[in-house]
């Protein structure tokens, strides 16, 4: 059962792998090869080159643009395979240090969670890159998927309370000659376990695990299945 679960996680995502897959290799690397020879190629010939030194700097463009796509590729299609994602998600469960019989429970659940405790929506916040996004909430569980960390998993009855919060940040995206600075609301919801103080933390301290969400309307419907676990929320 938790192996079906985990290949039915890596079909989600793997939908999201194979279109990034297609974009790079079918627009991407070709406007890369194209781009830099039409460009190399023009300011050869700018300078008053002939038609063949044009020719000559357009081959050492497609050159170069071909180096240029071949190291981007070898970053890029590693990072898109679906079994990467499933490594991620069982990472995440064992840091729970769950039984087998509790993963197999895990996996059942999640496996029939109706379309009542999943709540599916596109990340769009600064670098996401229209990310999948997925919070699924089971009678012993809340999973959150696509957002960082990849995969959050919560134990229900390890929790005390619950609250939502917001925090104030920056993203700076890097350019080739430029940068762009965003500044964005992280909209979270915090969890807290029963053995906080046992553990010498208080309320004041960080939450022992939390959500975030660049949408608050995608936080509060996370909070309205939420409300139905019967914790304490604030």
């Amino acid at each position: 059962m938790y192996e079906r679960w985990l290949q039915e996680e890596m079909n989600w995502i793997g939908a999201y792998c194979s279109k990034i897959r297609r974009q790079a290799l079918c627009i991407t690397a070709p406007l890369i090869l194209v781009g830099s020879a039409v460009l190399i190629g023009a300011l050869t010939a700018f300078g008053g080159g002939s038609a063949a030194d044009f020719g000559y700097g357009a081959f050492s463009g497609f050159v170069v643009g071909a180096l240029i796509c071949g190291i981007y590729l070898m970053v890029l299609l590693p990072a898109l395979r679906p079994k990467r994602y499933g490594k991620k998600i069982d990472r995440c469960v064992r840091g729970l240090s769950l039984s087998e019989g509790e993963k197999e429970e895990l996996a059942r659940e999640m496996l029939e969670a109706d379309e009542g405790h999943r709540i599916s929506y596109t990340i769009t916040g600064p670098g996401a890159k229209g990310t999948p996004g997925r919070f699924v909430l089971t009678p012993h569980f809340a999973f959150l998927e696509g957002s960082y960390p990849y995969a959050i998993l919560v134990r229900l009855s390890d929790l005390a309370v619950i609250r939502r919060s917001q925090e104030q940040k920056t993203a700076t995206e890097h350019r080739a000659k430029s940068k762009t600075i965003y500044r964005f609301t992280l909209y979270t919801i915090g969890f807290y376990r029963k053995d906080r103080f046992q553990r010498g933390l208080t309320d004041k301290d960080l939450p022992d695990e939390s959500f975030g969400f660049f949408d608050v309307h995608i936080r509060e419907r996370v909070m309205e299945l939420l409300a139905g676990t019967g914790i304490r929320l604030e």
